[in-house]
């Protein structure tokens, strides 16, 4: 990167500790309000698991991956695995929200062999992350969450059926709802400054990336694109790069048997030291420790890429 870029705070991925993630057999969820005296403070971060995030009342604009999402009241934000998300609040209002957090086993679980491939797609790639509901939509969802958020207040067995229950219909609800909605073709949406930045760090993060290649491509002035980019995701752009290239070479050590050298070089990293130096930064272990210890994580987890001062 371009040697302007100077951060401030380092970037990591440390684990929220954070005592409303008790999970119930491998599953979280979270009923949260804010009035709208409160002051929000938005992380970018992201989790192992799936999230859904259901909006009783809500004025918030979303970053996931590469696009930007305005979520109204009765919206659904869905959130696949290790995608990195921010959530900022144009203005003060009462935000409602149910937080669902879940994993591949409640999809196979909620759909059974014939249609689990469909349904992880749909989870996973579809890149269908925004629902509006309609009010019959809204009423009948509401309800569900309701009588699963009760049922997690009173752990038993009977209410650990329940919430399993409860869990299958919200998934196979949006999967239907998602079904009767016109498909949006990513190419077509209309993309601000700071979300095409974020595609092309997406599309390009295993080459060579400067300042200077960004100011050519988008016609932006470089300190311009350092300044928007750190406003509105939080973070900057020399962080978010790296963070991107560590999450990718995560995967690799996970799903593969490739050598350290050859995981840094697909990550975006020409020099091995300098991936060894990043990935201890970001993450606080080494990359043969991450695989080592990946297992622990727990659903509902946080990781953030931007801790508080």
């Amino acid at each position: 990167m371009g040697k302007n870029i100077n951060p401030d705070i380092q970037p990591s991925l440390q684990a929220s500790n954070d005592s409303y993630h008790d999970c119930v057999e491998n599953f979280n969820l979270l009923y949260k309000t804010t009035s709208n005296t409160e002051k929000l403070t938005s992380l970018i971060h992201y989790h192992e698991c799936y999230e859904i995030v259901f909006y009783v009342s809500a004025n918030v604009e979303a970053y996931l991956d590469d696009s930007s999402y305005s979520l109204k009241s009765h919206d659904i934000l869905l959130i696949p695995p290790r995608k990195i998300h921010k959530l900022n609040y144009p203005q003060p209002c009462n935000y409602i929200r149910y937080v669902f957090y879940f994993t591949h086993e409640h999809i196979e679980n909620a759909f059974g062999p014939a249609l689990y491939k469909k349904a992880i797609h749909f989870f996973q790639n579809s890149g269908c992350y925004q629902l509006s509901l309609s009010a019959q939509e809204y009423i009948h969802l509401n309800r569900v969450f309701q009588n699963m958020h009760e049922c997690r207040q009173e752990p038993s067995y009977k209410s650990r059926e329940l919430i399993s229950f409860y869990a299958s219909i919200i998934l196979q609800e949006i999967y239907l709802i998602s079904e009767k909605r016109p498909g949006v073709n990513q190419e077509q949406r209309s993309l601000n400054p700071v979300a095409q930045i974020l595609r092309y760090i997406n599309e390009h993060y295993h080459q060579n990336i400067t300042l200077e290649i960004l100011e050519e491509e988008f016609y932006l002035n470089k300190s311009y694109i350092c300044r928007i980019f750190h406003r509105t995701m939080g973070i900057s752009l020399i962080n978010y790069l790296q963070c991107k290239r560590i999450l990718e070479a995560q995967q690799l050590l996970l799903n593969t048997d490739l050598p350290i050298i050859e995981i840094s070089m697909e990550s975006g990293f020409n020099n091995v030291q300098h991936f060894y130096r990043v990935f201890k930064k970001i993450t606080g272990l080494t990359p043969k420790e991450y695989k080592k210890h990946h297992l622990n994580t727990q659903v509902g987890q946080t990781f953030t890429l931007f801790p508080p001062k």
